[in-house]
């Protein structure tokens, strides 16, 4: 079995435990697929030397570079304690990398929840505030909906 295979594999199985369900589909792009609140997210092995394993969210949608936008973007880094922050083309995108060498379970349920928080949490200002979307609508509790 090659590294990557190995390493792969051994992902899948991390995520398998973390979610208690087989729920690691992979995507045409090898990635896995999560949502979390409005953000989508995934879990990616990067074929680099040495490879690597990283969890991305999108968390908004269509903005612009513009100077107001990334200023909130360096705000946000500046808070962030594990997580990534930038403006890639039009897309909001917050990720972790991992070193796969002694991966466990608590090391890879830690970037699923710092990510997929952090996405979640400014997707929506991003979008509202500089006229962006977020990759799926916010989900109204029932209690709101009867309203």
């Amino acid at each position: 079995m090659s590294e990557m295979m190995w390493i792969r594999s051994h992902v899948q199985l991390l995520l398998q435990r973390e979610w208690q369900v087989c729920r690691g589909t992979v995507d045409d792009d090898g990635d896995v697929p999560f949502r979390h609140g409005t953000a989508a997210c995934y879990v990616s092995v990067l074929d680099t030397d040495p490879p690597m394993v990283r969890v991305f969210g999108h968390a908004a949608y269509g903005l612009r570079p513009m100077l107001k936008v990334l200023r909130e973007i360096n705000e946000v880094q500046h808070r962030a304690l594990s997580a990534r922050v930038e403006l890639r083309n039009d897309v909001v995108v917050v990720s972790q990398t991992l070193s796969p060498v002694g991966l466990s379970q608590p090391v890879l349920a830690q970037a699923l929840d710092a990510v997929a928080t952090v996405a979640d949490d400014i997707g929506t200002l991003f979008a509202a505030m500089f006229d962006g979307r977020t990759p799926f609508p916010e989900e109204v509790p029932d209690s709101e909906q009867a309203s």
